[in-house]
């Protein structure tokens, strides 16, 4: 199913059109003449903005996909590595000798040999101007005919390395604006012949015909090569268009790029001739799944076209995962959006009215697909994909905000606590931007590892399914979650159940080398998962009365924790209660409260003493009470009885009773300074 749907879509892009092109990222442009005589004194950079509106070097280009295999010395045509096409070591900016003798040629003299007889035949056949510029440029710069070297190149130095990038010297290019870049291994370079690149994959151009042409003839016909007759043969019937008598795939090509864990990319449907356990019935490679070449490329690249669109694609961890609709695939473009920058008014306006349009029409009942992917020895694994209808996905992504709305709970000016009044500014962008985001994927997943190199694949896979298909999330999520939890509280304190998080919790973070995330990520992460998993205690919003011990526990903890603050005058150094006792607390409350409460005696006497918070007393007292008269005796007592253990969703609930209880007791804060200046 999942090949057939993507093979639609490549139909109706028209993608297999187009198979011989592929986006590739150019960093510099060698500027020559058509007569090959380099212009000016160095390269042209490429530069794009990138999301956060910063240039930076590289840009992304239409250009020639490598036929097959690109690999043991060969080279992709026009783009290729500073090293390739300039026949240099990278390492030193030497120039690479290359020996008469084949047998000693070593891939990366092999590469440079291919790229430039590419360039070649490619003038043989077309007899175009610029392939002849290209070749002039090799002669006057780089090898004559027999290969001798006529190197060293003006724009090429090995120089010391720029800032504190490295102790070792480094290759770097000279630009045309006399600057000196460094040169890496994914550094890649083309040419520009007289202000033109040279080539533009126009359908029209000659140059693009004829390499649609070789592409075609090399990747899928059976006599051009023994190589290619071994890939294919004749008469199969295809799986997936059901068409008999098509050249089936020995192996699935192209290769798709872009899967975390592939860095030379990988095959969805691949077999290994030595390993038997692919292979079933005497059938050997391709037979075993027999896809036509074309149905085979196909999907391929409707794959490949869908990871490169960042509004179809989210890269998370190690996964990767794609969505796309049947008939109007510009619609879902709204699900990454939500799932990786879900700022408030966004969320809100898609809760009102998801689809807002000139027609503001109701989505209709097309399909909607999505697959998650990973890699994995070579191979590109499905981790999960689903097939529902656009409708369906959006009540699914409706329900998935709902079950994550959480009350807010950070600095809004008016608080007491001068450890607050720190906060990351527009001066601090990058910052800022994740805080304002704590319902995103990332910042949701990462609540339960210190890095996020340590994601795992199947949490993420869950996260997106439970938004995309409304499916809960296993509750042994919970306990990555509260053991992070915890061990945050007793190293940072409860600044980080902010949101913002406050400067001073950021910089200790980023001291001890570890990533937080704001504390609204927390608790609705936490909130979601409970609440899909026991529909016996559902979690509000914000807090609420219920007899759920757990949940109350966790209330108590905030009130007497905010008691001991404000009886030290928010001056109080070291931890509190609530960083001391929150982890022995939500495990088994029985064993800490009693001394609590007699503890938060002695914070409401320095209160009652306070000129400046003695009318807080009673109101503290009060909220004590009321959640006191939650908690109900055991037989044969008359004191409130607290339990002695609590699970591990009990514990969850407790904590979302301790954030919701803070969050309310600074709702409160506010409404009674706005009150008082109002009078």
């Amino acid at each position: 199913m999942l090949l057939k749907a993507l093979f639609e879509l490549a139909k109706e892009k028209k993608l297999l059109e187009k198979v011989h092109l592929q986006p590739r990222e150019v960093h510099f442009l060698i500027p020559i003449n058509s007569d090959g005589q380099l212009i000016g004194d160095g390269l042209v950079p490429l530069t794009e903005l990138d999301s956060k509106g910063k240039e930076t070097l590289g840009r992304t280009l239409s250009m020639p996909r490598f036929p097959g295999e690109n690999n043991g010395g060969k080279a992709h045509f026009l783009a290729e590595k500073a090293s390739t096409i300039l026949g240099i070591d990278s390492s030193s900016g030497d120039g690479l000798e290359i020996s008469q003798d084949e047998k000693k040629r070593k891939n990366d003299i092999k590469s440079v040999i291919h790229y430039w007889n590419r360039i070649q035949e490619a003038f043989d056949s077309t007899n175009l101007p610029v392939l002849r510029a290209l070749l002039e440029f090799r002669l006057r710069y780089l090898y004559d005919d027999e290969w001798r070297s006529r190197h060293p190149l003006s724009f090429v130095e090995f120089r010391e390395p720029s800032k504190a990038r490295t102790t070792k010297k480094e290759v770097h290019i000279r630009t045309s604006s006399s600057e000196w870049k460094p040169l890496s291994n994914n550094t890649l370079l083309c040419f520009q012949i007289d202000g033109h690149l040279v080539f533009d994959a126009d359908p029209n151009n000659p140059l693009t015909e004829y390499w649609a042409n070789t592409y075609q003839n090399e990747q899928f016909s059976e006599d051009l090569s023994e190589n290619v007759s071994q890939n294919s043969s004749i008469g199969g019937l295809c799986i997936v268009t059901g068409k008999i008598g098509e050249p089936i795939a020995r192996s699935h090509k192209p290769k798709i790029l872009g899967i975390p864990g592939l860095t030379s990319g990988g095959y969805i449907v691949s077999f290994a001739q030595e390993c038997p356990a692919f292979s079933s019935f005497g059938f050997t490679m391709g037979e075993n799944a027999p896809i036509s070449e074309a149905t085979a490329a196909s999907y391929a690249l409707a794959l490949q076209s869908l990871i490169y669109k960042d509004n179809q694609t989210l890269k998370l961890g190690n996964t990767v995962t794609c969505f796309w609709a049947s008939r109007d695939s510009e619609e879902v473009g709204l699900f990454a959006k939500l799932l990786k920058r879900p700022d408030p008014t966004t969320v809100s306006d898609f809760l009102k009215a998801p689809w807002k349009g000139e027609s503001q029409r109701e989505p209709r009942p097309e399909d909607f697909y999505s697959v998650t992917l990973t890699g994995n020895a070579g191979r590109v694994v499905v981790r999960h994909w689903l097939h529902t209808t656009v409708k369906a996905a959006i009540e699914n992504l409706k329900k998935w905000f709902v079950d994550l709305d959480i009350v807010h709970f950070g600095y809004d000016g008016d608080s007491g606590d001068p450890s607050n009044k720190t906060r990351f500014t527009d001066s601090d962008p990058k910052e800022s931007v994740k805080d304002l985001r704590p319902l995103s994927l990332t910042n949701l997943a990462l609540t339960t590892v210190r890095d996020r190199r340590n994601l795992h694949d199947d949490v993420v896979s869950k996260l997106y399914q439970a938004a995309v298909a409304g499916t809960p999330l296993p509750t042994s999520i919970v306990i990555p979650f509260m053991t992070r939890l915890k061990t945050d509280i007793s190293k940072f304190g409860l600044g980080i159940f902010e949101t913002p998080l406050s400067l001073r919790t950021q910089q200790v973070a980023r001291e001890v080398r570890q990533e937080l995330v704001a504390g609204k990520s927390r608790f609705a992460f936490l909130k979601l998962i409970l609440n899909r998993k026991d529909a016996l205690h559902m979690i509000e919003s914000r807090v609420f009365e219920t007899d759920d011990s757990a949940y109350n526990c966790g209330r108590l903890l905030a009130v007497i924790s905010e008691a001991q603050a404000k009886a030290h005058d928010y001056q109080l150094e070291g931890a509190g209660v609530g960083e001391r006792y929150f982890g022995t607390a939500c495990v088994s409350p029985s064993s800490v409260f009693p001394l609590l409460l007699r503890l938060n005696r002695h914070h409401l006497e320095k209160i009652k003493k306070s000129e400046k918070y003695r009318s807080h007393q009673g109101f503290i007292e009060e909220q004590l009470c009321t959640i006191m008269s939650l908690f109900k005796p055991r037989p044969g007592e008359k004191q409130p009885s607290f339990p002695r253990h609590l699970d591990l969703q009990a514990q969850g609930r407790f904590a979302l009773g301790f954030y919701q209880q803070l969050a309310e007791i600074k709702i409160r804060k506010k409404d009674a300074k706005s009150t008082s200046s109002g009078k």
